[in-house]
């Protein structure tokens, strides 16, 4: 029956889709990440595989490929599966099905540096790992399992590991360290790193292997350097249990025990680093001259505390530490007590951390009482400090980086950072900074990174910046209040080693550069506001500017794009704003040199000529447009792009790719389909042809795109598979096995023309009557009138209502008691539910309920349109008007349907411009007229509404 619903059954392409790519270094950072992966650099090619059979679907990684990142729904690692590819160095699995590993999975990959296999994201998975699985790896220095029961890994796993460097084991449901160390292997010599984490550790202890059958392998544990067991709850720690670890020189523990001093009692000798976390330290307030006997004991440089709980930290309590500290971290803890002379007991410390920890002051030189103090690295961030005082930092003449960023800082008072000569990192990003005085960074003059973002700057006096000759990275914002900026009186002169400079305007700045100069080799240059506009050129300084990276709506130069005066750009980001400023960016054309170029949330649909916005780009490597408001992409437009390798495409609106349009990129390598929503139309067929038969270029995420049917989204792949059969594969088909087509034609046939053959019988069946009966109206044209009358009496119905199941309540509940139960005269109506007769076909019915009556009324909605059945109704209606030439049709439109949703179909388009209609008033009142004149319409013999 009529419904709004369409059952559009599409079948899986055939289609062969690519499962894996491959690219270069230079576009690791814009091509995204196709599998989760975390690539090294300087280790390219790289490839990305997603796959479900090793086998085969590896075959399409290049054989030269050093970094692979797979992610499969396989249950087996078969053996050699990736024995061809020699000069691997780099692996990354993640498959969380994976049940087996066959002995000799990997081998061949004589290259092999660098392994990680990611089995399970949420728990332990049970594999399988048939021995030898690891022979031939012997050059893997690095090994990483995750998400592993330890239980079923055999003792002989990791005899092949010759090379093993670092061993690093996440989640792999183990209690005690003893079960992981059993299954070690006395070739591992090499083993330098020993990693463990959230496995479930909960004591160290010496006992051995359980099973004695196999023991520790004590020489390859004497030579471990660093011992991680992290985010596990480590309760006991037996006496001498970590006495195997001779060499051990950094340790890192979630200590969740209740005495510290098992740490020392547990065999560990002289240990460089350690560092300390866990809710013991946390719930239990810990005594920081119990920390120091830790301190001394082990003989330590680097004590890092995190998640602890301290009663006090004063000059007694550090006493006791020794003097080969260099570096105490405490960071995410509370100090209930704080002495700011503590440090004066251990002079010799290099660097201290204290974030996180709710810091309102720092008075350390104050309380130094003028001893100086040889830290090269002082570490606040994350605190709540308000103000940087006067001479604060006076007693660290030795200070390389001083970090005070997320505070609360408001003030800098005058001279806050005297004494600083050595100083090169400052950071004060995220803060609450409103005024930069001409004399706050007057000392600093070996200042190399000055990071200043993140404040409501609403003063900056001129020559702030004039003796930081040596920066060569500033961050400058949020500028809200500072409406005009001067470069050249900033700085007096632009710093020669600058590579980076950051200015954040927020609602927008006028830039003037002035007689800036310009630094001695290229430099990034970032611009964010709302409004930017540079008030005048200066041509050494804009062309230094190699990188230039804009975040904002408008920006402009003598109210033109000011990108184009940046004539040496190799590397161009814009993010814009689409709906509050159109610009024309034809000017892009200008920057001959680029060879990246990224714009987003661009608007080129006004003011801005696509055409042409690319041209002479000769350099150009990498393309990526986000969400640009193109409506099309065309040869034309990428006609000099002879260098670009990646073209990565993101569109909300529909995208027309023209035939054949990737034919003018010779050097091109990736298409990245980030989203682009198709037309489910042939025309884009050639796109898929292109990208299976294309041994050049990889189309990525092709898969995942939709395109647009009767106002709903289908896979594009498999509707276009579906929808787009060529002619041609017919007819071949069809001379070779002509039997066969005979049959399969039948059943197609019934399956896809059953409607078109309806509606060619009514059709037919029409033209048969008219011809037949033009010869019996000449012979009984003084009857015609006398016989109308006499043809309508004998209709059984006034009207057959059409209509969308979905409109059935308004048809039941409006409609029908309106027409025939009230006013005059009474009509009949033939609705479906109530009045076909059962049994008999649908077809049948409604063709016989139309030709019993002396109207057709159309409920029209969008679901109406939508609906086959509603659809068949509404032709064989308009075949009885077209060979009878009444008026036997009348259009109710229940809802506002567009002209152009309308010219989807052509037969009711067509009827509206030549019939009018009746519209269903939102106005109570004027429904009265509306019941009255579809009555007067539905009985009258008048040829229109």
């Amino acid at each position: 029956r009529c419904t709004n619903e369409i059952l559009l059954c599409i079948k899986k392409g055939e289609r062969h889709l690519k499962k894996c790519i491959t690219f270069e270094e230079h576009l690791l950072s814009d091509i995204g990440r196709t599998v989760p992966c975390t690539h090294l650099p300087e280790l390219g090619p790289y490839g990305e595989c997603n796959i479900n059979d090793f086998q085969t679907d590896l075959s399409e990684v290049q054989q030269e490929i050093r970094s692979l990142c797979i992610f499969t729904h396989a249950k087996v690692i078969p053996a050699n599966a990736f024995s061809r590819l020699t000069t691997l160095q780099f692996l990354y699995i993640t498959g969380h099905q994976v049940r087996r590993v066959h002995s000799g999975a990997f081998s061949g990959l004589l290259n092999l540096k660098y392994l990680h296999v990611y089995f399970n994201d949420s728990g332990c998975s049970s594999v399988i790992m048939d021995t030898p699985v690891f022979a031939g790896l012997d050059h893997v220095e690095q090994l990483s399992l995750e998400g592993l029961r330890w239980s079923g890994v055999p003792n002989t796993t990791f005899d092949h590991l010759v090379g093993l460097v670092r061993l690093v084991l996440d989640t792999i449901c183990v209690q005690e360290l003893g079960e992981v160390l059993c299954r070690f292997s006395n070739d591992t010599f090499h083993l330098k790193h020993l990693t463990l984490k959230n496995s479930g550790i909960t004591s160290i202890r010496s006992t051995g292997c359980p099973s004695r059958s196999k023991a520790w392998p004590l020489t390859v544990l004497a030579e471990v350097q660093t011992l991680e067991i992290t985010g596990d709850p480590i309760r006991i720690i037996a006496t001498n249990s970590l006495a195997v670890f001779r060499n051990l020189s950094s340790l890192t523990l979630s200590f969740y025990g209740v005495w510290l001093g098992s740490i020392w009692e547990s065999g560990i000798r002289k240990v460089s680093k350690l560092e300390l976390s866990g809710i013991t330290l946390n719930e239990y307030h810990t005594n920081f001259k119990d920390l120091c006997h830790l301190v001394s004991q082990l003989r330590l440089q680097s004590l890092e505390l995190t998640h602890v709980t301290l009663d006090t930290l004063s000059k007694e309590d550090i006493d006791n530490c020794g003097t080969e500290l260099k570096k105490l971290s405490v960071c995410n803890s509370k100090i209930q007590h704080l002495d700011p002379r503590f440090w004066t007991s251990i002079a010799g410390l290099q660097i201290l951390n204290m974030a996180h920890i709710e810091l309102t002051t720092a008075p350390f030189c104050f309380a130094g009482n003028g001893t100086m103090w040889n830290l090269t690295t002082l570490g606040l961030w994350h605190n709540r400090l308000t103000v940087v005082k006067t001479n604060q930092f006076i007693c660290m003449p030795l200070l390389e980086q001083l970090l005070l960023n997320d505070n609360w800082i408001k003030i800098l008072e005058p001279a806050a950072f005297t004494g600083l000569f050595h100083l090169k990192v400052l950071k004060l990003n995220s803060n609450r900074i409103k005024v930069l005085a001409v004399n706050d960074f007057d000392s600093l003059r070996a200042l190399e990174i000055l990071l200043i973002d993140n404040n409501v700057i609403e003063n900056i006096e001129h020559g702030v910046f004039r003796n930081q000759d040596e920066l060569r990275e500033l961050t400058l914002g949020r500028l809200e209040y500072v409406y005009t900026l001067h470069l050249s009186v900033l700085f007096y002169g632009f710093p020669e080693k600058m590579q980076r400079l950051c200015i954040d305007a927020h609602y927008g700045t006028n830039i003037y550069i002035g007689s800036i100069g310009q630094p001695n080799s290229s430099f990034i240059l970032e611009l964010n506001g709302d409004i930017l506009i540079i008030s005048d050129y200066s041509s050494p300084f804009f062309e230094s500017v190699r990188e230039l990276k804009l975040n904002g709506s408008l920006f402009l130069f003598k109210l033109y794009f000011f990108v184009p005066y940046f004539s040496n750009l190799e590397s161009l980001e814009v993010l814009g704003n689409p709906e509050k400023v159109y610009i024309n960016y034809n000017g892009i054309s200008k920057l001959r040199y680029l060879k990246r170029l990224k714009l987003i949330n661009l608007n080129f649909s006004n003011h801005t000529n696509p055409d042409i916005t690319f041209w002479n780009l000769k350099l150009l490597r990498i393309l990526v447009l986000y969400n640009c408001r193109l409506s099309f992409l065309t040869k034309r437009m990428f006609r000099d792009l002879q260098s670009l390798e990646l073209l990565r495409l993101h569109s909300v609106s529909p995208l027309i790719l023209h035939d054949g349009m990737f034919d003018v990129l010779p050097a091109l390598r990736e298409v990245v389909l980030d989203r682009v929503d198709f037309r489910c139309d042939c025309e884009n067929g050639w796109l898929l042809e292109w990208a299976e038969s294309s041994r050049q270029v990889q189309v990525i995420y092709m898969q995942h795109q939709q395109c647009i049917l009767q106002y709903e989204k289908w896979n594009f792949l498999a509707t276009m598979e579906k929808l787009c059969q060529t002619g041609m594969q017919y007819l071949c088909y069809l001379g070779t096995a002509s039997t066969i087509t005979l049959l399969v034609s039948a059943s197609v046939s019934y399956r896809f023309a059953y409607w078109p053959c309806v509606v060619l019988f009514f059709r037919l069946r029409g033209y048969v009557e008219r011809k037949i009966g033009r010869r019996i109206r000449k012979r009984r044209r003084p009857r015609q009138e006398e016989d109308y009358l006499e043809e309508e009496a004998e209709m059984k119905y006034d009207a057959f209502v059409s209509f969308s199941s979905h409109d059935e309540a308004w048809v039941f509940g409006e409609l029908a008691p309106r027409l025939e139960e009230q006013g005059q005269p009474r009509l009949r109506l033939c609705l479906h539910n109530r009045d076909f007769e059962v049994g008999k076909g649908i077809v049948d019915n409604i063709a016989e309920s139309i030709y019993s009556s002396r109207r057709t009324v159309c409920v029209l909605t969008r679901r109406y349109l939508r609906s086959d059945w509603c659809g068949l109704e509404m032709r064989m209606a308009t075949h009885r008007l077209l060979e009878e030439q009444k008026h036997r049709l009348i259009l109710i439109f229940l809802e506002h349907i567009s002209p152009f949703e309308l010219s989807a179909f052509h037969r009711l388009s067509k009827l509206v411009k030549s019939h009018t209609y009746l519209d269903w008033p939102q106005d109570e009142s004027e429904r009265i007229h509306f019941w009255e004149r579809l009555r007067r319409n539905i009985a009258a013999e008048g040829r229109d509404i």
